[in-house]
């Protein structure tokens, strides 16, 4: 994404569909579904606020497990990109359930690939490794196995678990050199150009 932006130069238009509170660049539009610090647009993914073909790039980062039509939001990116654009996404595979405020679906490449059939794919694959997925799982699992049920109680023994095992993360260095370190990726990614009618 930062390649992208970086390529693109600080003319160019483009959309942070979902950007949280970050700016990541300052010809960045920032667009969330609630008004937040850096927000420039409030609005729902299945239904942009642009006209057609307005866009250079389209930047998505965890935000299509969230929606309930993913496919829908996937073709308002396709129709507010210029021909040509391009759109960044990357979504969870292997993760535990994270609601903000809904959690629908996870995602495989070859799924991922499919969803963006309309582009022309330039690359995708595993963003976040194995160790990842297994680091997500176990603080999660600890959490729930001595919360006795308390969730907020489950959310913090979680944060704690997480904290002391986060260097084991680093193993995914080398585990993201495998060519199928996507079999138990944590989180996918596709980067893509418009092409052709959606």
């Amino acid at each position: 994404m930062k390649q992208i932006i970086r390529q693109l130069g600080p003319d160019a238009r483009i959309l942070d569909l979902g950007s949280g509170t970050d700016r990541r660049a300052p010809n960045v539009i920032n667009l969330e579904i609630e008004v937040t610090p850096h927000v420039d647009v409030v609005a729902d993914g299945h239904c942009l606020p642009f006209k057609d073909s307005v866009f250079d790039a389209v930047i998505t980062e965890a935000v299509l497990e969230h929606v309930r039509e993913p496919k829908q939001v996937v073709a308002e990116i396709h129709r507010v990109l210029k021909a040509d654009g391009y759109v960044c996404a990357a979504v969870p595979f292997l993760q535990g359930f994270h609601a903000s405020p809904h959690d629908y679906q996870r995602y495989t490449v070859p799924g991922f690939d499919y969803l963006f059939s309309a582009f022309r794919k330039i690359e995708g694959g595993a963003c976040a490794g194995p160790t990842a997925s297994l680091h997500w799982l176990f603080r999660e699992y600890v959490g729930l196995a001595l919360s006795f049920g308390n969730l907020m109680l489950a959310k913090l023994i979680s944060l704690v678990v997480g904290w002391m095992t986060f260097p084991l993360v680093g193993l995914d260095y080398l585990l993201m050199r495998n060519k199928h370190s996507h079999i138990l990726a944590s989180a996918v990614y596709f980067v893509g150009r418009k092409s052709g009618a959606f």
